[in-house]
């Protein structure tokens, strides 16, 4: 039962998703605090429960495909009705404990990730294979939580180049999935990139993303000027590994099976580039002894 709850809520992606309003107030505030861990945990919360309704939004499809037809709503192991109420669930304690925080901008910002996720991109999702663009406007939202509940604004540039990095790398992202699951997505009703562009254009294409994605990562990094000469150079290092990575979709005869290598080489460059920003920004007045 617990690990359907994990597969229903997609724990493991929610809470990656939460660590990104860690990453933000440490990187606003330059310290850690008990307001930091409980907006991660209001972030986790509503991750899961707009997760679990877009499972109950979408059992039929996701029983079609291999990937997700052991999930249990698409396997019959739970019921709809639950995964409603567990969404509900979940969606009402982080509101609460949202407002708790930030008060209604943060009720906003959480209502606007529902409204957006289930009934903007979701349903986009079986119309236009381009669905991803939209839809990763919902990226900025987690550090966008964790950067006001440090006390600073949305309109200050850094958060701005934070929040851009974080809307770019999503597009390459998921085009490196379509790569690798492009017959699930297919068998499941979804139109893909795979088939608007053809896998020649949806390759460069993907490599052009992944070059943008590098430039808004410069472009962050600049923003909150790394004092630590050891991590400014760490940050080149991984900026000169993730193009390394993007290069190989531009081979001749490359093959869709190989986007998985490059799909976990990208993520952790990406995760990489926020935790070095990060650490920098928590030692900038604590100097390493």
């Amino acid at each position: 039962m617990i690990k359907d709850f994990i597969v229903l809520t997609k724990f493991v992606l929610s809470f990656a998703v939460s660590l990104s309003a860690l990453f933000a107030y440490i990187m606003a505030k330059g310290e850690m605090g008990m307001d930091m861990l409980l907006s991660t945990l209001a972030v986790l919360l509503v991750a899961m429960g707009v997760s679990t309704l877009n499972q109950v939004q979408e059992y039929k499809s996701d029983s079609k495909m291999d990937r997700t037809k052991h999930r249990p709503i698409a396997s019959g192991k739970w019921s709809p009705t639950t995964g409603l109420i567990i969404s509900a669930v979940l969606i009402l304690l982080s509101l609460g404990l949202i407002y708790s925080l930030i008060g209604m901008i943060g009720i906003n910002l959480f209502l606007f990730s529902f409204i957006w996720y289930n009934f903007v991109y979701t349903p986009l999702k079986k119309k236009s294979a381009l669905a991803v663009v939209p839809g990763a406007i919902l990226g900025v939202i987690p550090p966008a939580v964790g950067w006001i509940t440090a006390g600073h604004s949305l309109q200050e540039p850094q958060f701005f180049a934070l929040g851009l990095f974080y809307f770019v790398w999503q597009v390459p992202h998921f085009w490196l999935l379509v790569m690798l699951f492009f017959g699930d997505y297919k068998d499941g009703g979804y139109p893909t990139a795979m088939k608007l562009f053809g896998k020649i254009s949806l390759q460069r294409l993907t490599f052009v993303w992944l070059v943008l994605t590098i430039q808004t990562g410069i472009f962050m990094v600049s923003m909150f000027k790394p004092e630590s000469t050891i991590i400014f150079y760490l940050l080149i290092l991984t900026g000169l590994l993730g193009f390394a990575s993007s290069l190989q979709l531009l081979v001749k005869n490359f093959e869709l099976k190989n986007a998985r290598k490059i799909f976990y080489q990208i993520n952790v460059a990406f995760l990489a580039t926020i935790i070095l920003v990060s650490i920098d920004e928590y030692y900038k007045f604590k100097p390493l002894s």
